[in-house]
């Protein structure tokens, strides 16, 4: 049954006798068809309410969680280029550290490729000026051993007895040759009074016997000189301060064999230097090694 009021409203009754009026039918019946009316018109402003309160709460919801979404994602991309910014520096101090070690080592290996190549030409020029050193010692010692053998000689010839030659024995040989000068002759001994070989001594003549000692002079030309290590004639003097000569003096001694205390003793008696112990020990341990 329809509740509208034009469905109260003109709704016909049948008429009968001893009914109700039928004006006051009329009047309760659009009475309670506006009531009818009033009840649906508020029902109607409720369901409105309530669609319209909803549709505010699922607005405020979704604008909330555009909101959120929007904010996460602006957090999340600042955390993003924050990471990548700190990432980028990270990378560009660990490429440079990186890059500056390799500088600094490749810095020290010049330097000292460097060093290297510098003590290996000043040792190469050390060696030569050694070799050249001891070439030239080499050529003075043997003109020292030359010019000495020649002194031998003259003294061996000078020391040698002569043959003594008779006058003429009356068989028309002739005179004999004249005697060899004798060491009186040769080193001026009794000028005044020269003799020869075989003529007798006269009583202020002083007896020669064998065991008598020779002169100085003729034993100094005849003995050697004291053996030297090689080189040291010509290249140690009295009072020198020459390292390298000390140096070349110590090491061709030490090649000889001589003993350290031996050429420390003749480096402190003819060189003047400031580190004699540094030097025999560079010297020999050169030798030993």
């Amino acid at each position: 049954m329809a509740l509208d009021r034009q469905s109260i409203e003109k709704k016909d009754f049948p008429v009968g006798r001893r009914g109700y009026d039928p004006e006051a039918v009329d009047s309760h019946l659009a009475a309670l068809a506006d009531e009818i009316e009033e009840l649906k018109s508020t029902a109607r402003r409720r369901a409105e309410t309530l669609a319209s309160s909803a549709s505010e709460q699922v607005r405020a919801i979704v604008e909330a969680a555009e909101t959120s979404a929007a904010e996460i994602q602006r957090q999340a991309e600042e955390e993003a280029r924050e990471i990548r910014a700190e990432a980028k520096s990270e990378a560009d101090s660990t490429r440079e550290q990186a890059s500056a070690q390799a500088r600094d080592y490749v810095g020290k290996v010049s330097e000292s490729t460097s060093v290297m190549l510098q003590r290996l030409d000043a040792m190469e020029s050390e060696l030569g000026a050694l070799i050249e050193s001891l070439r030239t010692g080499g050529n003075r010692l043997t003109a020292d051993l030359q010019l000495l053998e020649g002194n031998l000689s003259d003294v061996r010839d000078a020391a040698s007895p002569r043959p003594r030659f008779e006058p003429d024995d009356g068989f028309g040989m002739g005179p004999g040759p004249e005697p060899a000068p004798t060491l009186a002759d040769r080193y001026g001994v009794g000028a005044d009074e020269p003799m020869a070989y075989g003529e007798p001594l006269s009583e202020t003549d002083e007896p020669f016997p064998e065991d008598r000692e020779p002169d100085a002079e003729v034993t100094a030309a005849i003995r050697p000189p004291e053996a030297e290590p090689t080189g040291i004639s010509s290249l140690a003097a009295e009072g020198s301060d020459d390292t390298e000569g000390a140096r070349l003096i110590a090491l061709n001694m030490a090649l000889n064999g001589t003993p350290r205390d031996e050429t420390d003793r003749y480096l402190a008696e003819n060189f003047r230097l400031a580190d004699r112990d540094g030097l025999l020990d560079e010297v020999y341990a050169s030798v030993e090694g």
